[in-house]
């Protein structure tokens, strides 16, 4: 009886040290300790870590922890929005541990000093370094500063500097990243005036300056004095956008101003030029494509018949030829002029 009375104190020393080296325990889970055991982040998937405030547990300069992961490639201007939920501190309700931020291009070697520069900034709702909001949730859109395909990371961290037991706690922390939403710019091709008929051109581009995807659609919104609205849409192609515009009549004379938008969807951001703002003139003739075609045709035949005819007369040897010839060119030529007006007239008209 003396034997197993001995080893049940024994067991019960040993759990009860057990319970006590738990409770003093460090409490990192989720995330690395640096990006080389960062673990990948899917979007759209909800994680979940614990970072504490145990000096012995600091692996940023004795007195930080930071939890590290590994984002999927990310380009310039992408938008990127982190949905993630912080508990308050357990002595002083209302304020919150865990602070984070975006880091790329580091590896084992640099993050710490990256981290260092980003760190010196106070957490902010508007960030560099992001904090959350009174109700211990936030939904933080980061704006990518550059092209990244592997070493793009969100780093989460808290102040980690207690040397007391007495004193330790945990900061658990969740999040999800949404899928990025792409930059696109759109801008007006310059002009001074258009037509009430005429049409307005726009160039869209991507963040590195190449042109926009085809398919999508942009709306142009023109409004001028007296209430006077009008919408027009348009589908990027080859980067371009063309409007057609039949404005009415009361819009002539008048200062309209234009303005081409796109609203965000699960892939790209939302998209607005500048203001555009244009003297519409009256309704532009219209043009008939054949009858300009045709008349071009015909001044560029007589343009050829001059000129053969001219260089014919500079070489004619005989001085009546070269008078003949001459006497033929000056009629083409007054035909030419003729044909000329009447093209301007046809494919330009007033």
């Amino acid at each position: 009886m003396g034997t197993i009375r001995k080893l049940t104190i024994a067991l019960a020393a040993l759990a009860l040290a057990a319970l006590l080296l738990s409770a003093s325990a460090p409490a990192f889970e989720g995330g690395g300790r640096n990006p080389s055991e960062a673990p990948p982040i899917s979007f759209g998937q909800r994680y979940s870590g614990e970072l504490n405030n145990h000096e012995s547990d600091a692996n940023y300069k004795g007195d930080q922890e930071v939890a590290i992961w590994h984002l999927p490639p990310l380009s310039t201007r992408d938008s990127l929005t982190v949905n993630w939920h912080v508990l308050p501190f357990v002595h002083s309700s209302g304020n919150f541990p865990i602070c984070m931020t975006l880091a790329q291009g580091i590896d084992d070697f640099s993050w710490g000093t990256a981290f260092g520069s980003a760190s010196f900034n106070s957490c902010n709702p508007l960030g560099p370094v992001y904090e959350v909001s009174g109700s211990g949730t936030a939904q933080t859109a980061i704006t990518v500063p550059e092209t990244n395909a592997t070493s793009s990371f969100l780093e989460f961290f808290a102040y980690a500097g207690t040397e007391q037991a007495s004193d330790y706690e945990t900061y658990p922390y969740d999040f999800s990243v949404e899928a990025p939403r792409h930059y696109l710019g759109v801008a007006f091709t310059p002009v001074s005036k258009v037509a009430t008929n005429g049409s307005l051109h726009a160039n869209v581009t991507r963040a590195d300056g190449s042109p926009g995807p085809d398919g999508l659609t942009f709306t142009l919104t023109a409004t001028w004095s007296g209430g006077g609205i009008a919408t027009y849409t348009a589908a990027s192609v080859g980067g371009s956008l063309t409007y057609g515009l039949a404005l009415p009549e009361s819009a002539a004379g008048k200062t309209v101003n234009f303005a081409i938008s796109r609203p965000a969807d699960s892939t790209y951001q939302a998209a607005e030029t500048s203001k555009l703002s244009l003297s519409v003139t009256k309704p532009a003739a219209a043009v008939d494509a054949a009858a300009c075609e045709g008349a071009k045709r015909h001044v560029a035949a007589l343009a050829r018949q001059y000129n053969r005819l001219s260089r014919h007369a500079s070489s004619a040897w005989r001085r009546s030829v070269r008078r003949a010839l001459r006497r033929r060119a000056r009629g083409v030529g007054r035909a030419l002029v003729a044909a000329r007006a009447e093209a301007k007239a046809i494919c330009h008209p007033s």
